[in-house]
């Protein structure tokens, strides 16, 4: 279970929301969430650079579709933070 990774104490939050994204990637139907991991992830200090690595190891390692997904995530929240309304 999801929630069971943030109760334990034994992974950072880095580590925690690499996790994170990399579960629901490969999942229909997450997208929101998945947009918003991306932008705890990179509050926590994870890089663009590190996500975009880790969505080309999905692609390769999980399947394509979970990498597009996570390329999606992470461009519509980059997109969100180059807005005006920000």
């Amino acid at each position: 279970m999801l929630g069971d990774i943030f109760e334990r104490d034994n992974l950072d939050w880095q580590t925690r929301e690499l996790a994170t994204v990399g579960m629901l990637s490969p999942l229909i139907g997450v997208e929101p969430q998945l947009q918003a991991h991306m932008r705890i992830s990179m509050n926590t200090g994870i890089t663009q650079a590190q996500l975009e690595r880790l969505w080309q190891i999905l692609k390769v390692g999980v399947d394509e579709q979970a990498g597009n997904r996570a390329t999606s995530a992470l461009e519509r929240h980059l997109a969100s933070m180059a807005s005006p309304s920000r």
